[in-house]
């Protein structure tokens, strides 16, 4: 079996791009970029009709999810089936990264290494920040909260945990690395050899599913030096896989069957777990997709269905906002159900009235691009990388910072006695008999705990030292002697020059959300603030 890897891994890659499908099984080894954005009876042609499908079912399974997340968040509803739907998020994101690991190994091959990057990024970039400009607008108007406009943020770079505009862009963190690795990878003429890159990629992300801590290998928003190894990585390093399985006759349409007890397992493991087996399931639900007799485009049913996935990608940039935004339009006595499945018939209504206009603008851009001169194309995609590193390595080293302080922080407060953090005197005075007290000079106070949603509160309060004005801290919540989050802060204070001394005294305020389940029992929490250094000042309780 070793020998038989070994030849596999030292054998390049033959995975030719498609342009017409084999007459009896509707695909051939790649599949055709221009079938996205096809009529119906071209796309079935080029074999992506089940694909685009697929895409659009996976849409419509995050976009329930949410709606049940929401409706829970931001209206106090019982989620009826929360176990499942909870699921139903890692489901529909798996399928959309194995639906792309298989047509960017297709991809990578055909297209020349600028032009395939290029076409990458017309395609998620020119659409999400309209999307983005759409609803800053429209919140702005409502008077509104709307975050995530910063350019580490509004970059896609992995730079670690963000505040993202629409709330749904960390996959599109993963799929702009995606596409920026296999560039590279193309760049350096290994394009050919990327099914022996993806099994060699599999293999690592094996090994770091057992030997990273937890924290480290189910990372949503993870740091540039942690993404090649978390677990959602899976379906995308197994989707590249596909091309090769499917022309070689090894993945068939009965693989489908397969993925429906390891989607099931999800249920039953923990969530590191549920990415492998979700991924695997994706895997082989996208390559029975795909391998098998190909959707015609007829009948209105699968005409709604190609529709679809053709707006799949605008559904899911809009849907969280439209979510939030159906939440506070709608009367407060409905139930739950009536207000998701009000969200959810706003979204696709809206996803199908914009979606002409995002294909067209996609169809635009790679005229233009495909029109390009290659010094043309490396003056752009050069300025891209360049924003995309610099981005990621900024994020990157703040997030390792961050991490390093938090452990400090984390040691620092494990090192007293448990009962110290159950009344607010047992902690001034463990903290004072350690010598452990910041010293006066710190200015700090716990400004309020409000409840924001039926099932959680804010804690919200401020830290600062004029004599240390660079010193950082984490704010520490406790319930009943259980430590309950570690945050940094996040609020620029200005509204603080008169207490700090100081007009621009930096990121010193701190809007801290905790489960109101996690302090059920204790409904005054015990705040603190604690430095780098594992010295600490009780803030109130």
């Amino acid at each position: 079996m070793l020998a038989r890897l070994a030849r596999m891994l030292s054998r390049p890659a033959r995975t030719a791009p498609l342009v017409a499908a084999h007459p009896s099984t509707g695909l051939a080894p790649s599949i055709a970029p221009e079938a996205v954005s096809a009529p119906a009876g071209r796309r079935a042609a080029a074999g992506l009709a089940n694909i685009q499908i697929l895409r659009g079912v996976a849409a419509a399974v995050v976009l329930v999810h949410h709606a049940a997340v929401y409706a829970q968040l931001l209206r106090g509803a019982d989620r009826l089936f929360p176990t499942f739907d909870a699921m139903m998020g890692l489901w529909g994101v798996a399928v959309f990264f194995a639906i792309s690991g298989c047509l960017m190994a297709g991809l990578v091959v055909r297209d020349r290494p600028l032009v395939f990057l290029a076409h990458r990024i017309s395609r998620i970039f020119p659409t999400y920040l309209a999307v983005v400009a759409l609803f800053a607008a429209v919140f702005a108007a409502l008077g509104l909260n709307f975050g995530g406009l910063a350019l580490l943020s509004l970059s896609l770079a992995p730079a670690g945990p963000r505040s993202y505009a629409l709330n749904v862009e960390w996959t599109l963190v993963y799929e702009t690395s995606f596409y920026v690795g296999l560039f590279l990878l193309a760049r350096a003429g290994l394009a050919r050899r990327i099914v022996p890159l993806a099994v060699l990629w599999l293999a690592l992300l094996a090994a770091a599913s057992l030997l990273l801590p937890a924290a480290s290998r189910d990372l949503v928003l993870p740091p540039a030096y942690l993404l090649p190894v978390v677990a959602a990585c899976v379906p995308f390093a197994g989707g590249l896989l596909l091309p090769r399985l499917i022309a070689s006759g090894r993945m068939t349409p009965v693989a489908g069957l397969l993925a429906l007890p390891l989607f099931a397992a999800c249920l039953f493991v923990e969530r590191d777990a549920a990415r492998w087996l979700g991924g695997i399931a994706a895997v082989l639900l996208v390559g029975a997709a795909a391998s098998a007799r190909q959707a015609r485009g007829e009948g209105a049913v699968t005409r709604a269905a190609l529709a679809l996935g053709d707006a799949s990608y605008l559904l899911y940039l809009i849907h969280v906002p439209v979510l939030t935004l159906t939440a506070s339009a709608v009367p407060a006595h409905w139930s739950g159900f009536a207000y998701g499945l009000t969200a959810v018939m706003a979204a696709l209504g809206l996803a199908a009235l914009l979606g002409p206009f995002d294909l067209a603008l996609y169809r635009a851009l790679r005229r233009r691009i495909d029109a390009a001169t290659p010094a043309t194309l490396k003056s752009w995609l050069a300025a891209y990388l360049l924003i995309f590193a610099g981005c990621a390595a900024w994020g990157s080293a703040e997030t390792a910072r961050n991490d390093w302080h938090e452990r400090r922080a984390r040691a620092a407060l494990a090192a007293l006695p448990t009962e110290a953090w159950t009344d607010l005197r047992a902690a001034k005075a463990a903290i004072e008999g350690r010598g452990l007290a910041l010293p006066p000079s710190m200015q700090g106070a716990l400004e309020g705990i409000e409840p924001a949603s039926p099932v959680d509160f804010v804690v919200s309060a401020y830290a600062y030292d004029p004599a240390r004005p660079k010193q950082t801290y984490l704010l520490a919540v406790y319930c009943s002697g259980r430590l309950i989050g570690l945050d940094r802060p996040r609020r620029w204070r200005k509204d603080l020059a008169a207490v700090t001394g100081s007009t621009r005294p930096g990121r010193i305020g701190f809007l801290m959300q905790i489960p109101t389940a996690a302090c059920a029992a204790d409904p005054a929490p015990l705040v603190l603030a604690i430095d780098t250094e594992g010295r600490m000042a009780v803030l109130g309780r």
